[in-house]
């Protein structure tokens, strides 16, 4: 446990030297072990430790006994969530050795969070290590492209190519992403009227499909058969001349065709690249992108109760946000069988202390 916690030796002790009963390390401890067993709340991080206190013995100091559920809600609610987040991302560089060059980026609202106002967060994803790689909060009164490129700071591009929704179509956004070595893969909606609507026309020309690459993909399961055909191309001469976009390279679009209990679904999606133009990394990025949605975001909501937990303080919600994810970081890591579910291992660790803490070794061994 001394290896994780020196992770968090930089964040500073909120709380006056005079009313201090339970160590500062005890209570982080502690709220880290807990969320690796599923727990929720401040009163569940107290239950929790209660519960395994023998064992917690071994690794922390108790002069007060258990620390109550408003103890753990009052520190939450003071700790400097930038000097949390720091925390967050220098353990996470120790985990993280990238297998894929996909960065996927997208933003959810953590429901019932705030004081005034839910709070929004926008994340990094990187689909092939299953592992969160930074965060930004999306300011009040702002929304997800001032967030973004203090988001892609954190990030190392190089050699890597960023997937983003329509709202990141914004040229200072791709500035920065080729400025650090990147490459992107955005899709397009009105939000960039006249480049969407050419784009758009280009593709409904049948002429111009001759100069793409093409590539098809079928899929079948739960009643449904999907047909995904992605088109790229990088002939775009005028189209550049007239929109000088940076970095782009190429143009693409994803036609999904679905077939579900009778009824024919179409969707058309179009992208703007700074890749070279092909068609079956066009489909793969538009694919994976979603990735975000299916795999963070649903496990963030289903099985660590995001949106349900009603942290009402701004900085508690934003902490033990963080935390969520940092515990899925660990989880996916100490995971000994790839087809182990995240709830599985987090149930085992909540029945048992000493599985949790060899999940917990686990990650240093790997």
């Amino acid at each position: 446990m001394e290896k994780v916690l020196k992770y968090f030796e930089t964040i500073s002790d909120p709380r006056s030297p005079r009313n201090q009963r339970h160590p500062f390390m005890t209570l982080l401890g502690t709220s880290l072990l807990a969320s690796l067993a599923g727990i929720d709340s401040f009163s569940g991080f107290s239950d929790f430790t209660e519960a395994h206190n023998e064992m917690l013995k071994n690794y922390f100091a108790f002069p007060h006994g258990v620390p109550s559920h408003d103890t753990y809600q009052r520190f939450w609610d003071a700790i400097n969530p930038s000097e949390f987040y720091h925390s967050f991302e220098e353990f996470t560089q120790f985990l993280t050795v990238l297998t894929g060059n996909l960065i996927n980026i997208d933003g959810k609202t953590i429901r019932h969070s705030g004081k005034d106002k839910a709070l929004h967060i926008v994340s990094a994803w990187c689909q092939a290590n299953q592992l969160v790689l930074a965060q930004e909060k999306v300011d009040e009164k702002s929304n997800e492209i001032t967030a973004i490129p203090k988001l892609l700071k954190w990030l190392d591009l190089q050699n890597r190519t960023v997937t983003i929704d329509a709202m990141g179509a914004q040229r200072a956004i791709c500035i920065q992403i080729v400025e650090q070595k990147g490459d992107y893969v955005i899709s397009l909606k009105g939000n960039q009227g006249t480049l969407h609507q050419d784009i758009s026309t280009y593709f409904t020309d049948l002429h111009s499909l001759k100069n793409c690459t093409s590539f098809e993909e079928n899929d079948k399961g739960h009643g449904r058969i999907e047909q995904r055909i992605a088109y790229a191309c990088e002939n775009i001469t005028g189209l550049q001349k007239k929109h000088s976009w940076p970095g782009l390279k190429s143009i693409g679009c994803v036609l999904s065709t679905v077939k579900k209990a009778g009824k024919v679904m179409q969707e058309q999606r179009f992208y703007i690249s700074s890749l070279a133009a092909d068609a079956e990394k066009l489909g793969q990025a538009a694919r994976l992108h979603w990735a975000i949605e299916n795999q963070l975001h649903w496990r963030l909501d289903v099985v660590f109760n995001e949106d349900n937990a009603c942290i009402r303080n701004d900085n508690a919600a934003e902490n033990i946000g963080i935390l969520r994810k940092w515990a899925l970081n660990v989880l996916q890591k100490a995971k000994q069988k790839p087809e182990q579910s995240i709830k599985s291992l987090m149930r085992k660790n909540a029945m048992s202390a000493k599985h949790l803490f060899a999940s917990v070794n686990r990650i240093f061994h790997a």
